[in-house]
């Protein structure tokens, strides 16, 4: 009982009392995680390119469109698990709470184990079809491989830290990824500084902190006093349950990996530009991970307070928090765009030491700068929509922008020769997607996704 007091203390319920000032608490927790999530995230960048070179940092770069294939698969099956763990505790449903985690855990080691599998057959065959220059290959089949053996552990922290934050506990996901993060730079140092192991040692680190990582948050939500308990009779799946996860999940997963398709079609056009601009798209993406992170910890906190007051039938207070959030979070945007455009050179110059890289990142930084508001706004506004478990519209509003992003490439880079045009899709998109939110947020019946909601209806102020 002392732990499920305590497991409440830590827990925010969105439902009742102020919005913004819980919301931006909430969102520490998760701006700490996101900042050495990025961090350990750039340290591999960082060790490879500073002890091993430029080509290795191309070799790790040319894997990132197909872990984002993985990543997306992550995150499908984690937001359907998250989002519904959110409406659940919000319509007060505690049995179907536990339902839902347990679902979630054995599905989960399912694909897992699947994706290791499948990762494995097709690793070679996908660089071979993404052109990655023939200097690299074998560095980036090493990294590959290694890095597809974590699959598990990290669909693990995924769908638990997602569930712990539908719960409204923000900081014991957080707890593991600052535990992973450090562990992965240590690792890093010895695995590449001290073994020289390179590319592989970059992997392996990765793969052994996401794999505690994911173990310490499923061990947390059954021992962590939030009320999920593990009989015989009720650790099993449950069809009613996994069918409300996959039909959030599922588009969500969807949006993810058909983002990722025009991201490999991208990565090709990118790559033929040479192995400096390989380089490049590499920090630029880095560097974006690392300064988006307080309109992605947002949006993740406004995910989770939609789930909750629609669950609970809070409608008005809802719209509310949606306006108040999304106006912080468009002017976080505004700030990351002048400083990046200020300080272009200095952060390139904080992964590699070539001076062509620097340059091409620094023009590609300054291209991107001034769009990040308008990413901010239709980021806001997507998430708004999730949190509703709304992912079919989102899938296919997605769909469309990277079509788009994938036609624009085409015409502004690939039949002009210039790689700048590469960027100037980019912001494109960003517009795009802004907009199209915009009227589908303002106009769209995207409230009736929600999949569960309290009974009894809103309690009374």
């Amino acid at each position: 009982m002392a732990s499920e007091k305590k497991a409440r203390a830590r827990q925010t319920d969105f439902t009742a009392g102020p919005i913004v000032k819980p919301m931006i608490l909430f969102s520490i927790p998760l701006i700490l995680g996101d900042l050495f999530n990025a961090l350990y995230n750039v340290v591999d960048t960082v060790v490879v390119g500073q002890y091993v070179g430029a080509a290795a940092v191309a070799a790790v770069g040319c894997c990132f469109a197909i872990t984002m294939v993985c990543v997306s698969v992550f995150a499908g099956f984690g937001m359907g698990s998250g989002i519904l763990t959110a409406q659940m505790f919000g319509a007060k449903r505690q049995d179907q709470l536990t339902a839902t985690i347990n679902t979630a855990y054995i599905g989960g080691f399912v694909v897992g184990t699947t994706m290791i599998v499948v990762g494995e057959i097709l690793a070679v065959p996908l660089l071979k079809l993404l052109k990655t220059p023939e200097s690299i290959m074998g560095m980036a089949t090493q990294y590959l491989r290694i890095y597809l053996l974590g699959c598990t552990g990290q669909l693990f922290y995924y769908m638990g830290s997602s569930m712990l934050r539908g719960m409204g506990d923000s900081k014991w996901p957080t707890y593991a990824l600052v535990f992973c993060a450090v562990l992965n730079i240590i690792l890093d140092l010895i695995f590449v500084v001290a073994f020289h192991w390179d590319c592989a040692g970059v992997a392996l680190a990765t793969v052994i902190s996401q794999l505690l990582s994911g173990i310490a948050v499923l061990i947390r939500i059954y021992k962590g006093g939030y009320g999920i308990h593990v009989t015989k009779q009720n650790f099993r799946i449950d069809p009613t349950v996994l069918k409300m996860i996959l039909k959030i999940g599922i588009p969500g997963g969807m949006n993810m990996l058909v983002t990722t398709a025009g991201m490999l079609v991208i990565q090709r056009f990118a790559n033929s530009f040479g192995e400096a601009l390989v380089a490049t798209n590499s920090i630029i993406q880095k560097i974006d991970s690392f300064a988006l992170l307080p309109i992605m910890s947002l949006c993740t906190a406004l995910t989770t307070f939609v789930g909750q007051n629609l669950g609970a039938g809070e409608d008005k207070r809802c719209d509310e928090g949606i306006k108040k959030i999304t106006v912080i979070i468009v002017l976080i945007g505004a700030v990351i765009g002048i400083v990046g455009f200020l300080l272009s050179p200095v952060l390139c110059r904080l992964f590699v030491k070539d001076a062509d890289v620097i340059s091409l990142g620094a023009q590609a930084i300054r291209i991107l700068a001034f769009f990040y508001v308008v990413y901010a706004l239709g980021m806001s506004l997507s998430y708004t929509i999730e949190g509703a478990g709304a992912t079919q519209p989102v899938m296919i509003i997605s769909a469309v922008g990277i079509l788009l992003r994938v036609a624009m490439c085409y015409l502004l880079a690939m039949r002009t020769g210039r790689w700048q045009g590469l960027f100037w899709a980019t912001n494109i998109n960003f517009v795009y997607m802004a907009v199209v939110y915009l009227i589908y947020v303002w106009k769209g019946n995207w409230k009736k996704f929600v999949q569960v909601q309290r009974e009894d209806g809103p309690e009374e102020a």
